[in-house]
């Protein structure tokens, strides 16, 4: 059973690692064919910092080996302390998982987790998912800006900021599956231990 869970866990990292890349050589090459000169890229390091090309290469290469490291960590370093108290809620998981208690849920909106690690490994999971889903969902709105003159039109009444928003809000999405994963092991192994204390 350990083997084939481990077997899973190294063919979902490969899967997820391998779409992280090809959506980031995706966003970045239909950037590269609308705006060459980077005239026309909304991205905060061109836009507000002046970057060129090879700041941005750089730079976005450096935070894809970052995220895939914090990937391989969740995937494979990541052992929480999970409770042994019974019947925890959502909201009471959440707060043990971050501050190792189960009464400082309001404090993920405002302070730094204590537990490191699973700051590291919530990190990896949260950042690879939201940056794999918006690599093709800016790449895909790029292709169309070069395909597509209504659609360009359409771009300049707003598409950035419902580009912008959407990255924030499946950011969101994919922090509250964060802990939804990690309560259902809570939860299996609670079950676990109680089928073991009755044998």
């Amino acid at each position: 059973m350990g083997k084939t869970n481990l077997i899973n866990k190294k063919t979902k990292f490969t899967i997820l690692a391998l779409l992280l890349i090809i959506g980031r050589l995706y966003d970045v090459s239909t950037t590269y064919l609308f705006t060459p000169d980077l005239k026309n890229e909304t991205n905060v390091l061109v836009k507000f910092l002046g970057a060129g090309w090879t700041s941005v290469i750089i730079i976005q290469s450096l935070l894809l080996g970052l995220t895939i490291y914090l990937l391989y960590f969740y995937f494979f370093k990541f052992k929480p302390e999970l409770p042994t108290n019974k019947d925890l809620t959502l909201k009471q998981f959440a707060s043990y998982l971050y501050f190792n208690d189960k009464s400082s849920f309001s404090k993920l909106f405002y302070k730094l987790p204590t537990n490191k690690k699973t700051l590291l490994a919530s990190t990896g999971y949260i950042v690879t998912m939201t940056l794999l889903a918006t690599s093709f969902i800016v790449g895909t709105s790029t292709t169309f800006l070069l395909i597509s003159d209504n659609y360009t039109q359409l771009y300049k009444q707003g598409i950035p900021i419902i580009l912008y928003t959407t990255m924030i809000g499946l950011a969101i999405l994919f922090t509250i599956r964060f802990i939804k994963l990690e309560f259902k092991k809570y939860q299996i192994c609670l079950t676990e231990n109680d089928r073991n204390k009755e044998q």
